[in-house]
């Protein structure tokens, strides 16, 4: 797991996984909120962090976390969104774009605004995309 700590330009402490939400106060408390409702879950989750988002994996991702950047319909002003990859679209109300990036790979974008949008249904798309992840290495 990655979790190596550096010192931010404002003295905080900041782990790699974290370096894509610097300076967003707001969507870095989120994450860290949803990294540990991940983690607890999965604890033998593999944090991968990019430059623009930070992946969990157990041998394959099944979750991406990003800022908010882009202006989302309904979305609040600060938000972080979670990614997960399904076989075939959801159909869930709580999914706001859901893409279609290869056959059967259907890439379901959730706002996460609040600690109480990491609910059951938020975390049950995680879950299925978790056990697709393991259960087909993200693929057919």
């Amino acid at each position: 797991m990655a979790g190596e700590e550096r010192i931010a330009a404002g003295g905080e402490n900041i782990r790699d996984d974290e370096l894509c939400f610097l300076g967003r106060g707001e969507e870095l408390e989120l994450y860290r909120a949803l990294r540990a409702e991940l983690l607890s879950r999965w604890p033998n989750t593999e944090l991968r962090p990019r430059r623009t988002q930070t992946g969990f994996a157990e041998r394959y991702i099944y979750a991406v976390a990003s800022p908010g950047t882009r202006r989302i319909k309904g979305a609040p002003e600060h938000y972080v969104l979670l990614s997960v990859v399904l076989p075939e679209p959801s159909g869930s109300a709580r999914v706001a774009v859901i893409a279609e990036a290869s056959p059967h790979r259907f890439t379901h974008h959730i706002v996460i605004g609040s600690a109480e949008d990491m609910d059951g249904e938020a975390m049950g798309l995680a879950a299925l995309s978790h056990a697709f992840a393991l259960e087909r290495g993200g693929g057919r």
